[in-house]
């Protein structure tokens, strides 16, 4: 499979709710080294309370039906009143053609909002 250096994952966007991005076609799967997501966000606060966003990785074998296959709970974005930016690795592989990016949030805080990209990298060298 020939994967380009940088495949688009999800173009930025800012959201307040949870979203899955379009689904990606890997037609043959994560090579053998293994794929990363690279999450770069910004802008990731919150107006009052307790909110945090986690990002993973579904994969599907239609592009209908999704399934989680990696999650970044290692690294959940914990919003505040203070703008937060960063950028999360999560590193995945699967033998199925589709996968996507998911923002999940959590808590009761109110206006959660966070500004992200993702993109797909070769795992290993």
């Amino acid at each position: 499979m020939a994967v380009d250096a940088k495949l688009v994952l999800q173009a930025s966007v800012t959201k307040t709710s949870t979203f899955q991005s379009t689904g990606v076609n890997l037609p043959t799967g994560t090579p053998r080294r293994g794929l990363k997501a690279r999450v770069i966000y910004s802008a990731a606060t919150n107006a009052s309370g307790s909110n945090s966003v986690t990002f993973s990785i579904e994969h599907s074998d239609d592009n209908s039906t999704y399934y989680a296959t990696a999650s970044g709970a290692a690294d959940v974005v914990n919003l505040s009143t203070t703008a937060q930016a960063g950028e999360i690795f999560i590193p995945f592989e699967t033998s199925k053609p589709y996968v996507r990016l998911v923002a999940t949030f959590a808590g009761a805080g109110s206006t959660p909002t966070i500004t992200y990209q993702g993109d797909i990298t070769l795992g290993r060298p």
